[in-house]
Parts: C-alpha cells; structure tokens; sequence
C-alpha cells in the first residue's frame, strides 16, 4: 500500500471514527472503569465497561486525544462489544502483538485494524494506537 492509498484511507475511516466515534459517552450503568492516560503527549481517556459474569455488554469513553488515539478507542469499542471478556482479552493482546510486528505482511485481515497497524509506521503514532488497547487489555487481565 502506497502512502497516498493510506492517506486516503486514514481521511475516510480515521477521521470519521474521530469525528464521529463509538460510544464517546458517559455510561451511568457501567460497573467497570478505567483509564488510558499519555503523559508525553496528554491524550486521556476514561475507559467505563458494563460487564455481566463473562460478557462485556458494552463500552464507553471519554477524554481527549489526537485523531488516532479517538480513532483506535472508537475501534477497539466496537471490536470488542459483546464478546466473553477472555475474548476481548485475547484479542487486544494480540492486536498489542502484531504493533509490536516488524514483519509488513503481518496484517489481521480487518481493514480497519490493518490501517490503524500501518499507521505506526508514521513516526510517533504507535503510542497513540495502543493507548487504549494498552489499558483495556490490562483492565480486562483484571476482571479473568
């Protein structure tokens, strides 16, 4: 993929996500909560789960970040609604994993997913597409 196909990609699926994301709400009947929280950079999310025994039902943010931070939350939200919680917890980990990939072709199959891995290759922007992942895999080890 050319840096040009993946600009055009970043503009259509990206900065909707931003503009528009999943979920960026408060959730009065939530029972689990979190925080993603980038020093460096100042991007602060607060994470909220409503969880049965094993199912996250839902998920919501709130906060403040760049386009990719808002972007990633919004995805991850949307991935891992309604999943048991050792499947949502598997697969942000290995979401974190392929980031951490060197190889190029190790992509997921999931456009999205695959243009939020892409996008690391842009300097900085690794630490703003895991941020959340980061944190909800670790309140998700939490909650097994």
């Amino acid at each position: 993929m050319t840096r040009e196909e993946l600009q055009v990609l970043y503009n259509d699926q990206i900065l909707s996500h931003n503009k528009d994301p999943y979920h960026f709400q408060s959730c009065a009947d939530c029972n689990v909560e979190g925080q993603a929280y980038n020093p460096m950079c100042g991007d602060k999310f607060t994470l909220q789960f409503k969880k049965s025994s094993t199912t996250l039902e839902s998920g919501f943010f709130t906060g403040f970040g760049c386009a990719i931070s808002k972007a990633s939350t919004s995805i991850l939200l949307q991935k891992i609604e309604g999943t048991t919680i050792t499947d949502a917890s598997i697969y942000t980990q290995n979401f974190l994993e392929k980031l951490k990939s060197t190889n190029s072709d190790d992509f997921t199959g999931d456009e999205l997913l695959d243009i939020l891995i892409r996008l690391k290759n842009f300097e900085g922007r690794v630490d703003c597409i895991k941020l959340s992942w980061q944190a909800t895999s670790d309140i998700l080890k939490s909650m097994i």
